[in-house]
């Protein structure tokens, strides 16, 4: 067997061991599992069925990652993005008012386009085409607006009259739970430990879990509705056969897409679509980047002039909206298994594996709540908020005023896309402002176009 796994992924020749791709795709796993409950919780607030969620998450990462593994023979994971979900269910479907079912099926479109462009020489040339500042600037915007979607769901942030928002308060548990999630995970994630999502997690499952004890034994009053968001241990065990989400996947999501096709052939569905496109496309190379600085002996352009793994980035998403879930993009915590020694595809199917074993944990949902999941969501927003020096802050106006815009109007508006095409359209206009036309690339002409177009539909 060993013969056969070191001839197929090329074990030996790449510098690695059994035992290294091993613990790498078990340190992935352990890095990105926080995704397996994260995920429903996101989608069910644009009305998907948790239960639902959680298979199509499943299903599609170990799909994708076999398809990385055994296609690509690269040593990442695949799962659905955590940026992308957001973009699903606050802007596209609770924002812009699109059923998730409509949703969907602009994933499977992007997808689709996302696997042609993988083939093609377009790829580099969108890459090249966008501006740094604008890709590095949609980044930080996503992780704004992640971890202020988190807080509002939790009640650390509340609406009030006169300053629009405030802080929620103690009095509320759930910030409680959340705030020492937030702590547990600081604290692992200032020591360098690659499970400090993980652990997070953990840490406000626990509280929260410790919080409802104190209840049922009348040390703590709160009214039905809190006590019923609070986390609570799984009825009958936490292992067990997912016949039930399987059923409701299959009656519920599977397909849903396809037969959703007709609703999308609109102004909005093709800015719905360009926009995943668009996230997932550059999410990706954000990702081959950092994981290319961790492998000394590949360089930057190996990893992202692989077109297999873009393929592989693509046919998740296709899997995913056949199933039932958001975009699907290459982890960046995936690459903690490269970092524990991984190089070869190996390591991604072993991590589709133990995606695969996870079905069995589904009762555990009960445990994972909108305070459970907010340490996951911040120190997402952490890591993408360090892409801001990535942006020439003393460089000209035409640079300082789009990445401001895509910043801050993400967040305050509550929708990505119109961030990103208020970015588009300010960065075109002032470049020709600043007599640089010429140097404005033809590809983002179209994007300043359908813009405007999306714009216009508002």
């Amino acid at each position: 067997m060993y013969d056969f796994l070191n001839r197929f992924f090329g074990i030996e020749a790449s510098g690695s061991t059994l035992k290294r791709e091993l613990t790498g795709g078990l340190t992935a796993f352990l890095s990105m599992s926080y995704v397996i409950f994260v995920n429903p919780i996101i989608l069910s607030d644009a009305g998907m069925p948790k239960d639902a969620v959680f298979m199509a998450t499943i299903i599609s990462s170990a799909i994708a990652m076999l398809i990385m593994g055994l296609y690509a023979k690269f040593p990442l994971g695949i799962a659905p993005c955590m940026s992308m979900n957001a973009f699903f269910a606050y802007s596209v479907v609770m924002h812009m008012g699109m059923p998730w079912q409509d949703a969907l099926a602009t994933v499977l479109i992007s997808s689709v386009l996302f696997t042609i462009l993988g083939f093609s020489g377009l790829r580099t040339k969108i890459i090249k085409a966008i501006p740094m500042e604008i890709k590095q600037a949609g980044t930080v915007g996503l992780g704004i607006f992640i971890a202020f979607v988190s807080f509002k769901n939790v009640g650390i942030i509340v609406a009030d009259p006169g300053m629009m928002i405030t802080f929620g308060g103690f009095n509320n548990p759930n910030v409680i739970i959340a705030f020492v999630g937030l702590i547990v995970a600081s604290f692992f994630l200032v020591r360098k430990n690659q499970y400090a999502v993980f652990y997070g997690m953990i840490g406000a499952a626990v509280c929260g879990l410790l919080i409802r004890l104190g209840v049922s034994n009348g040390f703590f009053s709160f009214s039905e509705e809190i006590v019923a968001s609070l986390p609570t241990l799984p009825q009958g065990g936490p292992l067990a056969f997912p016949i039930e989400p399987i059923k409701t996947m299959v009656n519920e999501t599977l397909f849903v897409s396809f037969k959703s096709l007709g609703n999308i052939l609109n102004m909005r569905g093709i800015i719905v679509t360009l926009t995943f496109l668009f996230l997932d496309f550059f999410g990706t190379a954000t990702t081959l980047s950092a994981a290319a600085s961790q492998i000394p002996d590949l360089s930057q352009e190996e990893f992202e002039g692989n077109s297999k793994i873009y393929v592989a980035d693509a046919l998740g998403s296709f899997a995913g909206s056949i199933f039932g879930t958001s975009n699907l993009s290459t982890y960046i915590e995936s690459v903690s298994g490269i970092i524990a020694g991984a190089r070869t595809g190996l390591m991604a199917v072993v991590t589709a594996l133990l995606f695969l074993l996870s079905i069995f944990i589904y009762p555990m949902l009960s445990l994972v709540t909108a305070a459970v999941t907010t340490p996951a969501m911040v120190l997402i927003g952490v890591f993408m908020m360090q892409n801001i020096d990535q942006i020439n802050w003393k460089g000209g106006y035409e640079i300082i005023i789009p990445s401001f815009l895509i910043i801050v109007m993400m967040p305050l508006t509550g929708s990505i896309a119109l961030g990103l095409t208020l970015g588009f359209i300010s960065w075109e206009l002032c470049m020709i402002f600043a007599g640089k036309f010429k140097e404005i690339p033809s590809t983002m002409h179209f994007i300043f176009l359908i813009s405007i177009a999306y714009i216009a539909t508002l």
